[in-house]
């Protein structure tokens, strides 16, 4: 298209979107307002202020670059440029950019399109992004040929990349840059990393920030349609239209061509485009082919209302940069607000001989544009419409989201008697929704006369304006009724339109988007009103935390659409169990909270408790390509009374639930004060030993496992063990458990299983033929990089793969039997042996036994123990050894520690053994020496 702008290099083109500008300029004014004059004259910036802080002023590369460059050094000692996005983004005066960010759903698929994203704020960068990590990022940026990187821009860009996290609910982001093409690198390559938080408080951040940001854009289109319908000066309507369309559209340039009959006519108005070029884009815009006038950098759209076209609308960007599908939905709306407008100024131009209804209509949209609720809407236009038309009753037929539900939402003229038989005559099923089923109705309610029109959202209608005469029918015979109910029907559209999209927003933020239940946020409140009322009127309350016990296990059995399921069929049962005035939520994951007060707590919020964990003992059916009945409990936590605050009564009831969890789940547990300490213990606890392995604080020790039949050591097992710094040295059974509760147990045994082979191949090279017995917790078994994590470490200790032995419960065996069969053949196939620890004290079968790879049965010490003291125990000694030996297993008993365990085991024939009797656990250092003492044999 010929009259389209150019792109050039230097001091001309448009390469930079006014983001650049209006950040610098409002952080400058942000710092101190006489820095802007300064910054001005360095940069040699004609422009004004006002200019440079409009989204809708591109800027050329060269301009961008001496403002930046000036405004470097004026900046060093207030956070430098980078410092100027990082600030920006936490008062961003561009809703309609970052709504399109944060449209990608989520930091990584944003991330992911960032090319695309990128080229809406500089068209002569080329941007690509690789995910390293789950929070991790590589970016590399350069500029295109013909255009010199200069560090300014870096140090800017750095900020934008680090700031753009906190759109999605999470902190800034730490920025490194790695590269940098001003100093002859290829591309300038920034390192991204994102703090990891929690779930929760991520989703309540982006609610937090979409609602601010889409009821910005709301506010923005209000005050856009006020100031619109305050004027009936065509001029000044289509002035108003393409001033703030750059609000809602990052283009460099605007054209609004409307060509229409008297009293409209033709105009043309453009923006960031000079007068001649923007006729000569509207000559070719209106003489094109309505499928030719879309052309890569160009979107174009219809001015059209219902009453008729009024022209085109046109966003234009340098070339190479397209329009997201979005843009054009947005785009589209200001065409049909513009379009609205015409409407409004022609129906006031017509009526100006009639001031009362000129003026009713302005008061009418000025009303719309300040009204947040529905029925609110529908009010006012209903109360607007006798003004502008000279009728006798006047109605809205409103109907529901799906389109079938209608109702009069509200009517003028209609005594109780007429509403009654108009909607009983609406919901009649052989109601006929059309201007024709509706005058036929009014006719048979005694109308002389009637007009309908619908109101359109999205091209179907959501509900119809009906206007009627008792008399006179004359008065609905004018040419320009039926423009008026369609300008009113329009106006009507948009704030019923606005009004949902408020309240869609405010539901997304305040409740919980699988279950429909309040969400944290809303929690919160109801908390806080809850117990302010409790204050006041000294009335009982009770907050419950309920959490589903193992639900993990759901998800990863049956998967997470199975998870969801169930999270959804359970919030349904709690939520018909309770009192209408009781209130539930769901916080987050599997965790729900109930408040109650009154009578619901005045017979015990025990019974509440019993009540809710009773209904889901009802078995849940769910649907995962076939299905599939599943049992579940919960554990419930109960704090009780009034609290200072609403976190603190929620605090307590956690911290009951935690206590409910600890006493075997499956029950409930009221808040007791002591059980602060118990949590306070455990959070320092897990907190000193996420530490523990960077501070390389734990150690091994070992102890040796005895040849019953020569009594030489053919190898020991390596113990865990952590000496804290100020703790001192912390047993095992203090802090395993918590360890493997965690899942830091993997980490933690990865490097077990290391340190552990890295010795044994020290005592190897020693020409000690020795094995190394390594503990395996449920969780390791269950992880997916389990068997690459022993296959690792066999390859840099290079042992024998048949001197490793891992060591596993049957409980760990017994929680998944037929998942663990294929990951111990894995592991068998390296060549590493297995044993069944504290054989005996399971639940395996021996039907599963033999299925299972293993090589050894270690007899648990409590069975060793009682030999002296019990027949049975012997009896039950001898009957695991002859097990081992019928299955072809070596047996291995633990805790010997008197000599006539030892005996007894002999006489069993009992092939190995390890206790005190022999040694305690020792250190390496121990062992050397242990080993030398007894000369065993040297590899052969």
């Amino acid at each position: 298209m010929t009259g389209q702008p150019t792109e050039n290099a230097g001091d001309d083109g448009e390469h930079f979107t006014g983001t650049i500008t209006e950040m610098l300029f409002r952080y400058l004014r942000h710092l101190d307002p006489a820095l802007i004059d300064v910054l001005l004259s360095r940069s040699g910036e004609t422009r004004s202020v006002e200019e440079l802080t409009d989204h809708g002023t591109w800027s050329s590369y060269a301009q961008v670059r001496k403002l930046l460059e000036a405004a470097q050094p004026m900046l060093e000692g207030h956070g430098g440029l980078q410092r100027v996005a990082l600030n920006s983004i936490e008062d961003i005066e561009q809703p309609a950019s970052a709504v399109m960010m944060q449209d990608a759903g989520s930091l990584a698929a944003m991330f992911r399109d960032i090319r695309v994203v990128s080229s809406y704020i500089a068209s002569l960068l080329i941007v690509e992004s690789t995910e390293v990590g789950p929070t991790e990022w590589v970016i590399e940026q350069r500029f295109k040929d013909g255009f010199e990187p200069f560090p300014a821009y870096c140090e800017f860009g750095s900020g934008l990349i680090a700031s753009t996290p906190t759109l999605f609910g999470i902190p800034a982001a730490t920025v490194v840059h790695e590269a940098c093409q001003c100093d002859g690198a290829p591309v300038c390559v920034f390192r991204v990393t994102c703090e990891v938080i929690d779930e929760q408080r991520q989703r309540a951040d982006f609610f937090e920030t979409r609602a601010r940001l889409l009821t910005a854009q709301i506010e923005t289109l209000q005050q856009t349609v006020g100031h619109l319908v305050s004027t009936d000066d065509v001029a000044e309507v289509l002035r108003r239209v393409i001033g703030s369309v750059g609000n809602a559209v990052q283009a460099s340039s605007f054209v609004l061509a409307i060509a229409a009959a008297p009293p409209i006519g033709r105009h043309v108005h453009g923006r960031g485009v000079a007068d001649d070029v923007a006729r000569a884009i509207a000559d070719e815009l209106l003489a094109a082919d309505a499928t030719m006038r879309d052309a890569g950098n160009w979107l174009v759209v219809d001015v059209r209302s219902m009453r008729q076209h009024y022209g085109l609308l046109v966003a234009i960007r340098p070339d190479g940069q397209g329009f997201l599908t979005h843009e054009r939905v947005v785009l589209q709306a200001y065409g049909r607000l513009a379009a609205v407008a015409l409407d409004s100024a022609t129906a006031v131009d017509e009526a100006r001989r009639q001031t009362n209804s000129a003026v009713a209509l302005l008061d009418l949209s000025t009303a719309l544009s300040d009204i947040e609720a529905v029925e609110d809407t529908i009010a006012t236009v209903v109360a607007a419409v006798p003004r502008v038309i000279d009728c006798d009753q006047a109605a809205i037929v409103l109907l529901d989201d799906a389109g079938s539900g209608r109702r009069v939402a509200i009517g003028h003229g209609f005594d109780a008697a007429d509403t009654t038989r108009l909607d009983a005559r609406l919901m009649s099923d052989t109601c006929e929704l059309s201007p024709s089923g509706l005058r036929a109705i009014m006719t048979d309610m005694g109308a002389a006369d009637s007009a309908a029109t619908p109101i359109l959202l999205d091209g179907a209608p959501t509900g119809w304006l009906l206007v009627a005469v008792e008399h006179e029918p004359v008065r609905l015979a004018s040419a320009d009724v039926h423009g008026r109910l369609a300008g009113l029907a329009a106006q009507a559209s948009t704030a019923i339109s606005n009004a949902r999209r408020l309240g869609q927003i405010r539901h997304q933020a305040l409740y919980d988007g699988l279950t429909g239940l309040p969400n944290r946020t809303l929690i919160l409140d109801r908390a806080e009103q809850m117990l302010a009322r409790a204050r006041r009127h000294n009335l009982p309350t009770a907050a419950l935390f309920l959490d589903i016990d193992g639900f993990k296990d759901v998800n990863d059995t049956l998967g997470h659409e199975a998870g969801d399921q169930l999270l959804q069929a359970v919030a349904s049962r709690l939520e018909k169990t309770l009192r209408q005035a009781d209130t539930i939520g769901r916080l987050g994951g599997d965790e729900f909270v109930v408040l109650v007060e009154g009578v619901s707590v005045e017979a015990g919020p025990e019974a509440v408790a019993e009540r809710l964990l009773a209904v889901l003992k009802e078995p849940f059916v769910l649907d995962v390509g076939e299905q599939v009945s599943l049992n579940i409990s919960a554990s419930i936590g109960i704090a009780v009374g009034q609290r200072p605050s609403q976190l603190e009564l929620l605090r307590d009831a956690d911290v009951a639930l935690y206590a409910a969890k600890a006493s075997g789940k499956a029950c409930f547990v009221v808040f007791q004060p002591e059980m602060q300490t118990a949590v306070r213990d455990r959070m320092e606890l897990e907190h000193d030993l996420r530490n523990a392995l960077a501070a390389k604080q734990y150690h091994l020790v070992y102890q040796p496992i005895v040849d019953l039949r020569t009594m030489e050591v053919t190898g020991v097992e390596a113990l865990l063990r952590w000496l804290h710094p100020t703790r001192g040295l912390v047993q095992p059974d203090h802090f395993i458990p918590t360890l493997e509760d965690t899942s830091m147990i993997i980490d933690v045994g990865r490097w077990v299983l290391d340190e552990a082979c890295r010795q044994t191949a020290e005592w190897q090279a020693q020409h000690w033929r020795i094995d190394i017995s390594v503990n395996v917790s449920a969780k390791q078994l269950e992880f997916d990089g389990f068997v690459d994590d022993v296959r690792r470490a066999l390859e840099s200790s290079l042992i024998d793969p048949d001197s490793l032995i891992l060591e596993i419960t049957e409980t760990a065996i017994m929680r998944d039997p037929d998942a663990v069969v294929g990951r111990l053949q894995a592991i068998k196939q390296l060549g590493v042996r297995i044993a069944i620890d504290d054989f005996g004290t399971g639940y395996s079968s021996l039907a599963y036994l033999s299925k299972f790879p293993v090589d050894c049965l270690k007899i648990d010490r409590s069975f060793v123990a009682a030999i002296a003291d019990s027949s049975d125990a012997g009896a039950l000694v001898n009957t695991l050894v002859q097990l081992g030996k019928t299955l072809g297993l070596e047996t291995l008993a633990e805790g010997i520690e008197e000599s006539e365990q030892m005996e007894y085991l002999q006489h069993q024939n009992c092939d190995s053994g390890q206790g005190f009797l022999f040694a305690r656990p020792l250190d390496a250092g121990a062992v050397n020496e242990l080993l030398v003492n007894q000369g065993l044999a040297l590899i052969r």
